[in-house]
């Protein structure tokens, strides 16, 4: 059997609409010596039966049926019993270009890269054309990548559309039973890489979801995006303080002020009942 070179991990909770284009667009990857782990959480839908389906028309397609844990606990356990030499992660109402795994492990082997990133393209069109581009890759060491990403500046915080050395990824975890998991967690990843590339071209698409965190109405556990931006400036302040600037570190202290300041319990309950 040939050596699996990528190991593509898809949580699946309740996506019976979106799962065969999403994992369709997987199997026609240029790359084929891929596995996919379709990590069905305890669904009720019938995505729990697509996934088995699936696997039955395609060897490359490993499923893990668990009880519900959430989208964390999910991508935690298909990064545990991945055997690719990378990782990768697909949000199962989501599509790839088929080039992107291709276009991820050249640069990765090209530059000698821990992470490739490539840019993400928000749509709800599923006809939507992947773009083309003639921007060139940029290589960046880890606290310069997790600098720009924290900026909002090049990478996005999203642990999807990037291409991760297996041995890197499973020293981290994602955070159980949070919202905003890849805020905890992707800055950690970057920084701990040595060397990131990234790819200025749109090759995966992110579905523009209705239903989505950002679009539903106020919750006490939307407070865990604060929560991340707390455990973010601790990290700066204890790891990567001497990476930057006086100026862009009162920046950033100044914006973790204004966050303790939003968590203080009299605002808290004033925009609960709001």
């Amino acid at each position: 059997m040939e050596r699996i070179k990528i190991s593509v991990i898809i949580p699946v909770y309740n996506v019976a609409e979106f799962l065969r284009k999403c994992v369709y667009s997987v199997q026609k990857q240029s790359v084929k010596e891929i596995e996919i782990v379709l990590v069905d959480d305890g669904s009720t839908d019938g995505s729990e039966c697509i996934c088995d389906e699936l696997a039955s028309t395609d060897e490359r397609i490993r499923v893990i049926h668990k009880q519900n844990g959430g989208l964390s606990s999910a991508r935690n356990a298909g990064t545990a019993i991945a055997v690719g030499e990378y990782i990768t992660y697909v949000d199962s109402d989501d599509w790839v270009a088929p080039e992107l795994l291709q276009t991820l492990l050249h640069e990765v082997i090209r530059t000698g890269a821990d992470i490739a990133v490539c840019d993400l393209l928000p749509t709800s069109n599923e006809d939507v054309r992947f773009p083309s581009s003639e921007q060139r890759p940029q290589q960046y060491s880890g606290p310069s990548a997790m600098e720009l990403m924290l900026y909002q500046r090049s990478f996005d915080t999203s642990a999807c559309g990037k291409l991760y050395r297996a041995d890197l990824i499973k020293q981290f975890s994602f955070p159980e039973g949070r919202l905003y998991e890849d805020l905890f967690t992707i800055y950690k990843v970057m920084f701990t890489a040595k060397k990131i590339v990234h790819i200025p071209q749109l090759l995966y698409a992110y579905r523009k979801n209705p239903n989505s965190i950002m679009n539903q109405s106020f919750n006490v556990r939307m407070f865990d995006e604060l929560d991340a931006a707390d455990e973010i400036e601790r990290f700066v302040e204890i790891n990567a303080a001497q990476y930057l600037s006086a100026a862009k570190a009162r920046k950033f202290s100044s914006y973790s002020q204004v966050l303790r300041w939003t968590k203080d319990a009299d605002v808290r309950d004033k925009a609960i009942c709001d």
